[in-house]
């Protein structure tokens, strides 16, 4: 994602904006709206029924009480209200999510409620949960209670069955003192559960949920909400509103998802540093250089910026007498890269050095179109034979002064081989010349470049606003960082406030030169 700010990245897609505002403004004009009442109508109905007991310790006496409102909605009552509703089983726990059910220990009662299209449905659907809860739930109590004395007679058969062979036992061995507790405990439990049994038969009492009001459903009235307005005027002038908020979010959108860094601030965050030139972008490109001696402007003296800075990076190094090389370097193709070296030679050039161009780009090359007027003439040599011939014999004239072109494109091998030939006659240029300029591929898409990566004392990185994208020059510079200790450059190409008409100028021979773009 680019991370541009939100308002730029609206200002770049603006017209996505436009365009939604006027589609909105159209779709909210146009159309008439339906004529709909203002209100819906729907029935709620509510059965109640009252919770009785005669259990002394009053309704918390069973824990029953608490249960009823899930057993309203969950498990058998659900079912057998569906059923008796004309539904299947499997309808149940959807019907019960239609219902509200509410159960109150302090009065007593339970009300279950609905909200219904029709009267009929409303009323249907409470009192039949009603009924089948309240059935469900004497029900219930009565398989518990003998549930439990069915238990507990099991229990007591089993401890008469111990307590009757402990007495044969003690017949036997009446001194037994073990035999005598044993047959005390046994006894004692047996008495236990004896009068659990007598209590549970004689205990009649029970939770019964009494009807006090059969569901009865009432029209309810709602307002629908906001309605379209009625006038076209007022629909479109919303739906204009509407739409370019909306459109303004999708421009914000497509400007954060845009692959390509667009502005100084993106660039400067992937490079890890600020730029050392801006390159305007001026329209009428040709393949003329745009650093002459008699040309004093905007675009020309961007290159002679790069050329102050570049020099100045290398003042320090060690081997002051030795040329430097300046290795020109870029993420895509496309970005200007070539551009950029044959007018940083040409700067270099002004300033009296004999200065040498290298083309590393095997694979499209096109630095000899800047600095020849003719196309030079294909050598006639094998790859063998290059690295022993004279480099002077290799070297070929250019129409700038103090500039010349080492170039083995025409050479018939690969561009691989042709890398590697070339930086094998790197110390031989760099002895018969006072500067080096290279020209490679992009570092992003071929490995060429980083066999002449390692003789470079800098390296200039070319990012063109609008045309590089972002993780390639990202990758770029994390290999850059990672493959030479180098001091490196960003020269910017095309920012938005270098892109103004440069001034015009006058030639030796009077004639205007047409503007050209780098």
């Amino acid at each position: 994602m680019n991370r541009i700010p939100p308002l730029q990245a609206f200002l770049r897609y603006w017209w996505v904006s436009l365009l939604f505002a006027f589609a909105g403004a159209a779709l909210g004009a146009i159309p008439t709206p339906a004529q709909d009442a203002d209100e819906s109508v729907s029935y709620r109905a509510t059965y109640a029924s009252l919770m009785i007991t005669d259990d002394p310790n009053g309704l918390f006496g069973g824990g029953i009480v608490t249960q009823i409102q899930v057993f309203a909605t969950l498990g058998e009552v659900p079912k057998r209200a569906a059923v008796r509703l004309g539904r299947s089983e499997e309808d149940g726990p959807g019907l019960a999510g239609q219902l509200t059910v509410v159960s109150d220990v302090a009065t007593a009662l339970v009300t279950i409620s609905t909200t219904q299209a029709t009267a009929a449905e409303a009323e249907d659907l409470v009192n039949a949960f009603g009924e089948e809860l309240a059935t469900y739930i004497t029900e219930r109590q009565d398989e518990t209670r003998e549930d439990r004395l069915a238990r507990l007679r099991t229990r007591e058969g089993e401890l008469e069955t111990q307590l009757d062979d402990l007495q044969q036992q003690l017949a036997a061995t009446p001194d037994d003192l073990a035999l005598q507790a044993q047959a005390t405990a046994i006894g004692n439990q047996f008495t236990v559960v004896a009068q659990q049994i007598d209590t549970l038969e004689n205990d009649t009492s029970m939770l019964v949920l009494t009807e006090l009001q059969r569901g009865k459903a009432v029209e309810v009235r709602s307002s629908r909400g906001l309605s379209a307005p009625k006038s076209r005027t007022t629909r479109g002038a919303f739906g204009l509103a509407l739409g370019a908020v909306v459109g303004a979010v999708v421009a914000v959108v497509l400007g954060r998802l845009d692959r390509r860094i667009r502005n100084r601030e993106h660039a400067e965050a992937v490079f890890g540093g600020g730029a050392s030139t801006d390159i305007p972008l001026v329209s009428g490109k040709t393949d003329a250089l745009d650093v002459r001696p008699e040309r004093h402007d905007h675009l020309s003296d961007s290159y002679r910026t790069l050329r102050s800075v570049v020099a100045f990076s290398q003042a320090g190094l060690d081997d002051s007498d030795r040329a430097r090389v300046t290795l020109v370097v870029s993420a895509c193709a496309g970005d200007g890269k070539t551009s950029v070296t044959a007018n940083l030679a040409a700067a270099i050039a002004e300033t009296g050095k004999r200065v040498v161009v290298v083309n590393g780009d095997f694979r499209r090359p096109t630095i000899a179109k800047r600095l020849t007027d003719v196309p030079p003439a294909a050598l006639p040599y094998s790859l063998d034979e290059l690295t022993v011939i004279p480099v002077l014999q290799l070297m070929q004239r250019t129409s700038t002064q103090n500039v010349a072109l080492f170039d083995m494109s025409s050479v018939k091998a690969s561009p691989g081989n042709l890398a590697r030939v070339t930086s094998r006659r790197m110390p031989d240029i760099i002895e018969i010349c006072d500067a080096v300029v290279i020209d490679s591929s992009p570092i992003g898409l071929t490995a060429e470049v980083l066999d002449l990566l390692s003789l470079a004392d800098t390296v200039v990185v070319v990012i063109r606003l609008g045309h590089t994208l972002a993780a390639t020059a990202q990758r770029t510079m994390e290999m850059l960082r990672t493959l030479t200790s180098a001091t490196i450059h960003l020269a910017l190409m095309g920012d938005v406030a270098s892109q103004q008409p440069y001034y015009e100028y006058t030639s030796d021979s009077g004639r205007k030169p047409t503007k050209d773009k780098s």
